[in-house]
């Protein structure tokens, strides 16, 4: 099928977070002068019922502003059921079990609505608008307080069976590691999640000032720019043990590209440098010639982005065709 044109972008992004959920026009972010995003604070709002109906309302405002708009999109961190647009349970978010958002939101806005996981709309973002633009098979990486993963193949959002696939941060680097929260042991999410990188720095950094507000992963790399050793092994091994598993999967889907993103890969050079070194030398260069190892175009804005394109791609698709097909 051939894609919309980019112009034509008629739907609302929704961008739920563990703190805030961020609502804008899929035209606002990806136009210079556009209205900045609605941000509601979780913690305002006593029930699941308000904040639904809040974001239900910030839905509405928005419509106002924009002429015929004709969907909406949510990215969600937690297990959905995308063809029921059902929410199984939020990461980090009390209350949001077993809840049919995606009727509660088309009833309340009588808009369309998709509801797919954060990653899944990141790594959506990144190949429609972003750094993947033109690529048709993708894995795209958000590497923040956890480990999410997005999958592009043959030039549609792959899910799964269950719609659960491309965690790559509940993927094992090591057979004998700690063991992850649902039993594999050696999960990456265990060794280089934001919480991680801080508590491996501050043991391997006790002789050196501690910053303002502790030992975060960009006070790591501020340090390893200045060409401290320690924090440089710090962010080597970051990049090997990425490296390790982004080539295994290389192997596995042969990608056109990674796409990685979040407060992580803010490291640049740190993290990228070793990282692309480590993925080239662990492949084929059948596998390698033509990868790229790219960071991510868009930062905070990749959910609404992402949830909005898929939102319009998908009614313009039609009820019965995959976009990207």
């Amino acid at each position: 099928m051939k894609m919309p044109d980019t112009r034509d972008l008629r739907a609302i992004g929704i961008d739920f977070g563990g703190t805030s959920v961020k609502i804008g026009a899929l035209s606002d972010i990806l136009t210079d002068g556009g209205a900045e995003p609605i941000v509601l604070e979780t913690a305002a709002y006593g029930s699941v019922d308000d904040l639904i109906g809040a974001i239900a309302g910030s839905v509405t405002d928005i419509s106002r502003r924009h002429q015929k708009m004709i969907a909406v999109g949510c990215g969600v961190p937690g297990l959905v059921d995308f063809e029921r647009g059902y929410v199984h349970t939020l990461t980090n978010v009390p209350g949001w079990d077993g809840i049919a958002l995606r009727e509660i939101l088309e009833q309340e806005t009588g808009l369309p609505v998709i509801v797919d996981n954060d990653a899944n709309c990141m790594a959506y973002a990144e190949w429609r608008h972003g750094a993947a633009l033109g690529c048709s098979n993708v894995v795209a990486l958000t590497l923040g307080t956890g480990i999410g993963g997005g999958l592009i193949i043959d030039g549609k959002l792959y899910r799964g069976a269950s719609f659960a696939a491309g965690e790559i941060g509940q993927m094992s680097i090591d057979y004998q590691g700690r063991t992850g929260p649902y039993g594999l042991p050696g999960i990456l999410e265990g060794y280089m999640g934001n919480r991680q990188i801080s508590e491996l720095a501050a043991a391997r950094l006790h002789d050196r000032p501690e910053p303002s507000g502790g030992w975060t992963p960009r006070a790591v790399a501020e340090l390893a720019v200045q060409g401290d050793p320690v924090a440089c092994h710090i962010w080597a091994e970051v990049a090997d043990w990425l490296g390790s598993l982004l080539a295994s999967t290389a192997w596995l889907l042969n990608p056109d590209a990674f796409v990685i993103g979040g407060g992580v890969a803010n490291a640049a050079d740190l993290l990228f440098k070793p990282l692309e070194e480590k993925i080239r030398g662990s492949v084929s260069s059948v596998i390698s010639d033509g990868l790229r190892i790219l960071p991510a175009h868009f930062g905070d804005e990749a959910g609404i982005v992402g949830s909005a394109a898929q939102a319009i791609d998908t009614v313009l698709a039609g009820a019965h065709q995959e976009p990207g097909n």
